[in-house]
């Protein structure tokens, strides 16, 4: 059963195809969700109120042709109102136009062999220093391997700023030389990035 088969199933109040949505795409939800906050308690209770209100509002959603992208982006607006709740409760402020600040770990990555801690270390360093949407936009391509309309649909931007994220995010860790070792402990090959941008 394809994606829309599933969801319309939904629609039409099948809880069965709403638990296999769930179980299809919680594990992508919470590893996106992670990404955009450190609070665990947070992304699982966004994920929970997320399911809660699709099946609560089904009768109002549309049809949709592709899941995952489609929940990422909800799940990306809870955790955001959620996170400007907390802010506004504390009357922080912050600096850049991004509330997620996405942290990169050894745990993002297979464990490859061929390269050295000091590497690994290195890679890690360069995507922690490029900017809060290079870094989801990067997450969404490389790890979620959501095509560059999707990305623009859960990032909501264009197409064409989503590649000149990535693909300025993309310079920086070639000009920090960490480029074909990102690649690799991907466990995919460099020549991914020039073909696929």
């Amino acid at each position: 059963m394809n994606d829309q088969e599933k969801w319309k199933l939904f629609l039409d109040g099948n809880k069965n195809a709403l638990s296999e949505i769930f179980l299809n795409f919680h594990d992508d939800l919470f590893n996106y969700g992670m990404k955009l906050s450190p609070d665990n308690d947070l992304v699982k209770d966004s994920i929970q109120d997320l399911f809660l209100k699709l099946w609560k509002n089904k009768s109002n959603l549309d049809s949709v042709q592709v899941i995952k992208p489609y929940l990422l982006k909800s799940l990306r607006h809870h955790i955001q109102d959620s996170l400007e709740l907390r802010k506004a409760r504390k009357f922080v402020e912050y600096e850049n136009d991004s509330i997620f600040e996405m942290v990169y770990s050894h745990e993002d990555f297979l464990i490859n062999q061929q390269i050295t801690e000091e590497i690994r270390q290195k890679v890690i360093k360069a995507l922690n220093q490029l900017t809060p949407r290079q870094r989801e936009a990067i997450y969404l391509r490389f790890f979620e391997d959501l095509d560059f309309i999707m990305i623009g649909h859960v990032m909501e931007m264009n197409v064409q700023s989503v590649r000149n994220v990535i693909y300025r995010g993309m310079q920086v860790m070639r000009d920090f030389m960490v480029l074909p070792a990102f690649f690799l402990m991907l466990g995919k090959s460099a020549d991914l990035f020039s073909v696929q941008m």
